[in-house]
């Protein structure tokens, strides 16, 4: 059984031969563009999609196997696509894990399986490209990377993120 997750949307065609304009999650680009499939939902079914093409100038351009003119294109735009989520690999689901809930994640705590602590999380905060959990540790605010290279495990009932962090982090 397929389970689909949304990867990005389509916004409208672009020039004459179906070329969608669309954008995508970042943590999924890699993925889709080594599948080369993406779903979009058409009466109520996903349908599978081939890509032929992807242009990344400004903005990301798909040519899509099947679409080849705008009224194709158009039947497509302004909605979302969809990945199958079973071939996404463990780093890339806990990153779309942690984006998905990076604002539930306040109220959580982070254990670090390098120095042993665990420091609660205040707040979650958007830098480009990185979502960072502010922590308190001895009296001063810190700054934490929920990067997927760092997040082992996402614990949902007790409320734990277990990570790995560098060495000398929660050293000022």
């Amino acid at each position: 059984m397929i389970d689909f997750i949304e990867a990005g949307k389509c916004y409208k065609s672009h020039g004459i031969k179906g070329i969608l304009d669309v954008e995508m999650n970042p943590i999924f680009k890699k993925h889709i563009l080594s599948e080369k499939v993406v779903f979009f939902k058409i009466n109520g079914c996903h349908v599978p999609f081939f890509i032929e093409s992807c242009k990344t100038d400004g903005s990301t351009l798909l040519k899509l196997e099947g679409v080849d003119n705008p009224e194709q294109a158009r039947v497509l735009s302004h909605q979302s696509f969809y990945i199958d989520e079973n071939k996404l690999s463990k780093a890339t689901k806990r990153s779309a894990k942690i984006q998905g809930k990076s604002q539930g994640l306040e109220g959580y705590s982070i254990h670090d399986r390098t120095s042993n602590y665990n420091v609660a999380i205040t707040s979650i905060e958007e830098y480009p490209s990185q979502l960072m959990a502010r922590v308190m540790h001895d009296g001063k605010s810190l700054l934490i990377p929920l990067h997927e290279d760092f997040v082992e495990e996402i614990d949902e009932v007790a409320k734990i993120v277990f990570m790995i962090l560098p060495e000398g982090i929660f050293e000022f």
